[in-house]
């Protein structure tokens, strides 16, 4: 196929090139439609296909079983799965891009442990303090991610605001994090299970108010970093040609963290930690599109949010009428495919 693009002129390459885009946008839709549907069919009960897309059609569907299931259940699960995984795969391919480094993934910041860090502290002081009632321990995880990438940012001045520094900064502050929580899961046996859950991740609290914060936050996030990629791509040719460019790195480092700290923060507070998304997806979504951000940070989107919606789908049908956490089988596809990615790389593949 490359031998084939290479006898064609530069024109009627990117025509091919463009028409290969469009195709490939096209099938990630049509995925992100199957995801959806799937996941509202899918669970302790299967809902049949048929009947989920006449309880959608139907604006006054009534009070069958059938549509309480998903008005009550399925409908804000699988939306917050669309918005939290492309939350995180977009987030990734920006972190991924400024750092130039494509190990980088949103929880390097240092957010996740500071959320889980916010939950184990209600947790330590006991399940039953709860004083915004339900709403406590996603406020304490919001509260923690985002206290911590400020801690960070915070330091990070300091150095100038340089990725590399941002960097290292926030895999300190993770490890730190990481073993306040440990002492705190110590000193909370009796509770310590709520925090493994926050640790794992799971879909299965979510609830509308959840999705109504997400719709406000999630699009906006997405398009501010969508307005950054012409920046982004000429990182990609190294920081001093991108400051030759006017690129202003420091200005723009500062900008990508609060963006993808709010973005990442939400979506922690709602599921908690969930593994690879960031991570994979932008490797998938470049082994697809390239490395033009214009193309790719949609792309990621919108592959993130059909993983998402597939492995929580996967969830709630592996040993229902129970469900795995969400992080469990993300991390389960996850990793093999990372490492497959990896080594088709190795090969020049």
């Amino acid at each position: 196929m490359s031998s084939h693009y290479n006898e064609l002129s530069p024109s009627d390459y990117h025509r091919k090139r463009v028409k290969l885009g469009k195709l490939i946008f096209l099938a990630l839709v049509i995925l992100l439609a199957f995801s959806f549907l799937l996941g509202l069919s899918v669970g302790a009960v299967d809902i049949p296909l048929s009947n989920v897309i006449e309880i959608l059609l139907n604006s006054n569907p009534g009070g069958s079983m059938y549509a309480k299931i998903l008005s009550d259940v399925r409908l804000p699960r699988v939306i917050a799965t669309l918005f939290i995984g492309a939350a995180l795969a977009t987030s990734g391919v920006s972190l991924q891009t400024l750092f130039r480094n494509q190990l980088a993934e949103p929880y390097i910041l240092g957010i996740a442990s500071g959320a889980l860090l916010g939950v184990s502290m209600i947790v330590a002081l006991g399940v039953s303090y709860q004083p915004l009632g339900p709403y406590t321990m996603t406020f304490m995880a919001f509260f923690g991610a985002f206290f911590t990438t400020l801690l960070v940012y915070t330091i990070s001045k300091a150095f100038g605001l340089r990725p590399v520094s941002v960097l290292l900064i926030g895999l300190a502050f993770s490890f730190l994090l990481s073993s306040m929580v440990t002492f705190l899961q110590y000193l909370a046996l009796k509770d310590i299970h709520v925090i493994f859950s926050w640790m794992m991740g799971s879909f299965s609290a979510i609830h509308w108010s959840h999705v109504q914060i997400m719709a406000v936050i999630v699009p906006l996030g997405l398009f501010l970093l969508f307005i950054k990629v012409k920046d982004l791509n000429t990182i990609l040719l190294g920081e001093e040609y991108a400051k030759q460019l006017g690129v202003n790195i420091k200005s723009l480092t500062q900008y990508l963290i609060i963006v993808v700290a709010i973005l990442v923060s939400v979506s922690v507070a709602s599921a908690g930690i969930i593994g690879f998304v960031g991570l994979v997806i932008p490797h998938i979504a470049r082994l697809l599109l390239g490395y033009d951000n214009k193309f790719l940070m949609p792309a990621s989107a919108l592959i993130g949010a059909s993983f998402l919606a597939l492995s929580d789908a996967l969830s709630r049908t592996i040993i229902r009428p129970s469900e795995l956490p969400i992080g469990v089988v993300t991390s389960m596809i996850g990793a093999p495919l990372f490492i497959y990615l990896l080594l088709k790389r190795g090969r020049g593949g």
